[in-house]
């Protein structure tokens, strides 16, 4: 299960029904892109105890995972975090099973493209064994792009985008605000010289140089089957 991108300034029926709607599909693994809150001064102090009894309802068999997002330091996040069960994983990498599989998931900073990111992707790629699944959790989808071709790491997870929040019949997303093709950042399942990443479209809007808007970018949460 996919859940990005909440990006709200208070709880309410829309952040419910997304986490409703998730745990309604039993997912085994559930994978937190970033961006859970976006609010100005004390925003953060007033939702906190709403965004904790949100996350603490996400709950799977093989473990409820988040990275940080753009809105949030990685103090904030873990503070949203904390006492819910969700693990943050901060270029850390996290093996667990999930019936008779192995998952390792090595989850990414915001800033995918400094040292520590590319320690975290190189131990993902190193680590032994051949029948685990690997997936690369992050927030930005331009992780991918630090992968090589024959890449061990089997899916990127990752958010941002909005799918562009607008996308227009033809033309796609007019905005991504990633360095990933645009018709990857509009959303979903796609391959990159066989390398294979998700990008949710999330589900809240960018409340701060965007309009608060979606057009042809439907809000989502995702169920994604690993075989």
């Amino acid at each position: 299960g996919v859940l990005a991108d909440l990006q709200c300034e208070e709880v309410g029926d829309h952040e419910r029904e997304a986490v409703d709607r998730l745990m309604a599909e039993r997912p085994d693994l559930i994978l937190l892109a970033g961006d859970y809150h976006q609010g100005g001064g004390g925003k953060l102090d007033e939702q906190l105890a709403a965004l904790r009894s949100l996350m603490r309802r996400l709950e799977a068999p093989g473990g409820v995972f988040a990275v940080q997002g753009d809105v949030e330091s990685v103090a904030e996040v873990r503070r949203v975090m904390a006492g819910t069960g969700v693990r943050v994983l901060v270029n850390e990498v996290e093996r667990v099973h999930v019936h008779d599989r192995r998952v390792s998931i090595g989850g990414i900073e915001l800033a995918y493209g400094g040292v520590e990111a590319g320690r975290t992707l190189a131990e993902l790629e190193r680590r032994g064994g051949q029948g685990d699944v690997r997936i690369a959790l992050a927030h930005r989808p331009d992780v991918v792009l630090r992968l090589r071709p024959d890449s061990r790491i089997d899916l990127t997870v990752a958010g941002h985008t909005h799918g562009g929040q607008v996308q227009l019949p033809v033309i796609g997303p007019l905005t991504i605000s990633s360095r990933v093709p645009r018709n990857v950042g509009a959303g979903g399942l796609h391959e990159l010289d066989g390398r294979r990443i998700y990008v949710s479209r999330g589900v809240g809007a960018e409340r701060g140089q965007a309009p608060r808007l979606r057009l042809g970018a439907v809000p989502e949460v995702s169920l994604i089957t690993l075989r």
